[in-house]
């Protein structure tokens, strides 16, 4: 677990590295400011953005409410998400799924444990849609590592069905209980529908770098930039700054060039695409913040809750709270 979490680490401060490096050889203030400017001097690509961008969200909490249980009210999932977005873009780790987790607890009358669990759920089905869609990208494009990923995928998704019958599995009662109520809903006629509002969601937030390609100029076809959009959030597994701060810069730069775009054009379209997700974060989480207040003091005890779990996983110890 140690050497996982520290490989981790080193991945992200080298994407951080890099974003360092892109920002003093190609940010230049003025030119960010006029992209900017681009945002409100462009209304019907605003419009289509916030459009685009707020559909993803929705197709995400429609998802997991179909998951996790359509007794518990449309607006308690949707403000679960955007509060976790929010804290995901202040603090430099990522731990908004903790207040996801708790609001869930709180406002839809589960307890911890079913709680986490969906939320977990969730985000693996995220993973595996986004490494889905960029695998497809990289055996399109015919990169040497395209058999790895196409392995990886297939090797993931046949443990994922048959999890639940491993010998080595049904030793632990917990894990079984989960895995059998993931099975249950995931292979019934709603994981489809499911799957596909997490699909859709992801093609739907590649609407915010596609406007912002247009709005500067350049040219690239749609499903390439469903791809570098998949590239981009996936790598934001390595996130040790706010928002991802320069590695949301890195991938998306990188992932461009690897399409054609000249690595200033890459960066600058990184740089304004994520811009306009910071402002969208901010006033999202400013709407959820009116419209279902939370003290930070018990945001807090849910971020500790949800990172004190994984410490104490890793030291084979149980906290008594728990």
């Amino acid at each position: 677990m140690l050497k996982k979490k520290q490989m981790i680490r080193f991945i992200a401060i080298l994407l951080v590295v890099c974003s360092i490096i892109l920002t003093w050889r190609w940010f230049d203030s003025k030119e960010w400011l006029s992209d900017v400017e681009l945002l409100f001097h462009q209304p019907n690509w605003l419009a289509f953005m916030l459009i685009v961008y707020l559909a993803s969200f929705l197709f995400k909490t429609a998802a997991w409410r179909i998951y996790a249980g359509q007794e518990v009210k449309f607006a308690v999932y949707f403000h679960a998400i955007s509060y976790s977005l929010l804290v995901n873009h202040i603090l430099p780790i990522k731990v908004g799924d903790g207040v996801r987790t708790g609001i869930f607890m709180k406002y839809g009358g589960k307890s911890w444990e079913e709680a986490v669990h969906s939320v977990a759920v969730m985000r693996l089905l995220d993973m595996l849609i986004l490494a889905g869609i960029g695998g497809i990208g990289i055996v399109r494009m015919g990169l040497p590592s395209s058999w790895i990923w196409v392995t990886l995928l297939a090797c993931s998704t046949v443990m994922l069905a048959t999890a639940h019958y491993l010998p080595v599995i049904r030793k632990f009662p917990f894990v079984v209980k989960h895995s059998a109520y993931f099975q249950l809903k995931m292979l019934s006629g709603k994981g489809l529908v499911i799957l596909g509002l997490i699909t859709l969601s992801w093609v739907l937030e590649a609407g915010v770098i596609f406007a912002v390609v247009q709005m500067i100029g350049l040219q690239l076809g749609s499903m390439a930039l469903v791809w570098a959009n998949s590239m981009t959030i996936a790598g934001q597994i390595f996130h040790i700054t706010p928002g991802g701060i320069g590695t949301y810069e890195s991938t998306m730069s990188g992932s461009l060039a690897l399409l054609g775009i000249d690595g200033k054009d890459a960066y600058r379209a990184a740089l304004l695409s994520h811009t306009f997700k910071f402002l969208f974060a901010y006033s999202l989480g400013g709407y959820s913040l009116l419209r279902m207040p939370l003290h930070w003091r018990e945001m807090k005890t849910w971020i500790r809750r949800v990172t004190g779990q994984t410490k104490s996983r890793s030291h084979s110890k149980v906290r008594k709270e728990d």
